[in-house]
């Protein structure tokens, strides 16, 4: 990130947009260009399909509330004439960190940064609208959280947009509601692109530019229901099925790979994904599973253990285990039984 970036400002409107083919959602933030022409990107992120509701239903919403008596007195400040520079900025690196969330919320990322454009028209400006996403994005959360489970969490040999309108007929529309988001076009956007937008360095998204043209629906928006109710529509569009992560427990698509236990969400602060680790613990768990694997184990540790109280050199441990792998390997491999194997290991236990 920058130092002391100056934050870019929307011109005339901001609005989000949101665009999905079968294996990758993309979310973006919108304004006008500039002069009054055409439109500017202020924001792009994209993700394996599901991702972004996954993350959104393990985000602390209570968060917003600790925000909220420093967005107001920069709200205020504002209207005030006061400490402009100082309390949109505020604005704006709050808007960042609900971005970094999940880009389930970039209209109310857009909201807040409509502060600005409202401002600039000499208006005073007010919370109302972001008050009303939030408290409809606390009860989305738990709407979400039946809704995966009940229609998107289910056998692959399922179709995820049967079972939703089976529930509709079972349940009533209040329970299932039909979707009636407008403002969409079909045509062509693009995905393959990060970190090459105003918003995005801020993110310290690294930059790359693989773009891909794509022909789909897309969805151009204020309003956070449409948003959510565009996404699910494209899921049921799709057939898309949805699952828990054995890692990090976040909801991800299987895209009809029905063994597939890991996402492939990066784990915080490391370069591993949650797939990779996966693997590795399941490559972990298969030896231990091996029983000359756990008898060596268990003679590695005893053995260590007497350099600590002076029964046995470095030296000597060293040559011990180098012996010691080779007939872990061999018990592994059939080539020498596990009883012999053992009775190796307890062969130098130091007498009583």
């Amino acid at each position: 990130m920058q130092s002391n970036p100056t934050p870019p400002v929307p011109r005339e409107r901001i609005w989000c947009a949101v665009y999905t083919d079968a294996e990758t959602e993309c979310f973006e933030m919108r304004t006008m260009g500039e002069e009054g022409t055409g439109v500017a990107t202020l924001f792009h992120k994209e993700y394996s399909s599901g991702t972004v509701i996954g993350d959104f239903l393990e985000t602390d919403l209570s968060v917003w509330e600790q925000m909220l008596p420093k967005i107001r007195e920069a709200v205020q400040s504002i209207n005030e004439g006061r400490y402009l520079k100082k309390s949109f900025n505020a604005i704006f690196y709050c808007t960042l960190y609900w971005l970094d969330q999940s880009a389930f919320f970039t209209p109310f990322a857009a909201s807040l940064q409509r502060l600005a454009i409202i401002h600039g028209v000499g208006d005073l400006i007010s919370l109302d609208e972001c008050m009303g996403q939030m408290a409809y994005y606390k009860a989305m959360q738990t709407y979400l959280r039946d809704l995966l489970e009940q229609v998107f969490d289910i056998s692959e040999s399922e179709d995820t947009a049967l079972r939703y309108f089976t529930l509709q007929k079972q349940l009533g529309e209040e329970s299932y509601p039909p979707f009636t988001f407008d403002h969409v076009q079909y045509g062509t956007a693009v995905k393959g692109v990060s970190g090459l937008y105003p918003y995005d360095g801020f993110l310290e998204e690294e930059p790359s530019n693989n773009a891909q043209t794509l022909v789909t629906e897309l969805l151009e928006t204020e309003d956070c229901e449409a948003f959510a109710e565009f996404l699910l529509y494209r899921y049921l569009q799709e057939d898309l099925h949805l699952r828990k992560c054995k890692y990090c427990g976040r909801y991800f698509a299987t895209h009809g790979r029905a063994k597939l236990e890991y996402c492939d969400r990066l784990i915080e602060n490391s370069t591993k994904t949650c797939r990779e680790m996966g693997s590795l613990r399941l490559y972990e768990q298969r030896k231990m599973e091996d029983p000359a694997v756990r008898e060596y184990k268990r003679s590695y540790k005893t053995h260590n253990a007497r350099i600590r109280y002076g029964l046995m050199t470095r030296e000597e441990f060293t040559a011990w285990s180098a012996e010691a792998r080779a007939k872990r390997d061999a018990c592994s491999a059939g080539e020498l039984p596990l009883d012999e194997f053992v009775a190796w290991l307890n062969s130098d236990k130091p007498s009583k």
